[in-house]
């Protein structure tokens, strides 16, 4: 059996949610556990949607773990993962606010089945408006490991809420750093991924969809975020001895972040201050 671990919070969305659990639901020939942790407080909807659920269709179990106060989405997928680290062999992903193909779980678990060497596996995924269900872009990652530890020193080699992860990965590179201030906590992981030599890889095949709104804009917009993530690209790119490309990359990318940064917080300043 599989597990997916979910995180949900304050901001979670009932309907979002309920969007979220059918698709894991409706995987084909799978079954799997949902574990969930509850982050703190909820809204009372979604609390009385988890609590009062019943697991149906690939769906086999649901289990909850609840912390007072919220802790951030690394101590949760941590607390997840290490409750129940000897039953599973697989970890699956998944946000509240997203939906899987019906074939996600299926496609990339015979993936891990037939590529005994990967400890890790992600796809690529469409992006939403969660407004009106619209359709957006589609998001296509490097396949295979060497590409995908090249695009790490300068950006998003692999997509967080599409993994899954073997059990493996996690007895190489640890679990998550649970400084959830800086948001950076896949960058993070990643980054011990690699340094403790864990094989990456993308299934080149959109098989999650990803909600993106204003938001998700705003939510990217955290200048600490992205200072901590040019940390760790460049020491990155230091310890792996990438070069000055790699380096020029990676300082591109950040000042291109850091200005569209400050463009969307001076716009949305500018916005509230009417």
């Amino acid at each position: 059996i599989i597990i997916i671990i979910m995180s949900i919070f304050i901001k979670t969305n009932k309907k979002e949610l309920m969007m979220a659990v059918e698709s894991i639901e409706n995987q084909e020939k799978t079954n799997l556990d949902l574990l969930i942790q509850i982050d703190g407080p909820v809204t009372n909807n979604v609390y009385d949607f988890i609590v009062n659920y019943e697991a149906k269709g690939s769906i086999a179990n649901v289990k909850i773990s609840i912390s007072e106060e919220c802790r951030g989405l690394a101590y949760s997928m941590n607390n997840l993962i290490l409750k129940n680290f000897n039953q599973y062999e697989y970890f699956a992903r998944h946000d509240s606010d997203d939906y899987s193909s019906s074939k996600r779980i299926l496609n990339q678990i015979k993936f891990l089945e037939d590529n005994k060497e990967v400890d890790i596996v992600g796809t690529a995924f469409r992006s939403f408006n969660p407004s009106n269900n619209k359709l957006m872009h589609d998001s296509f990652f490097p396949t295979n490991h060497a590409a995908i530890a090249k695009r790490f020193a300068y950006s998003t080699p692999i997509a967080h809420a599409t993994v899954i992860f073997r059990k493996s990965f996690f007895l190489k590179a640890g679990l998550y750093n649970p400084n959830h201030k800086t948001l950076a906590e896949d960058s993070r992981l990643w980054y011990a991924g690699f340094y403790m030599n864990c094989i990456f890889a993308n299934i080149p095949e959109v098989l999650y969809f990803v909600s993106f709104n204003s938001k998700s804009y705003i939510r990217r917009s955290n200048i600490k975020q992205i200072i901590v993530i040019y940390k760790i690209r460049l020491r990155y790119i230091f310890n792996k001895k990438l070069g000055i490309i790699a380096f020029i990359k990676a300082s591109l990318e950040f000042l291109l972040r850091l200005l569209l940064s400050v463009f969307v917080n001076l716009k949305l300043n500018f916005i509230t201050s009417k």
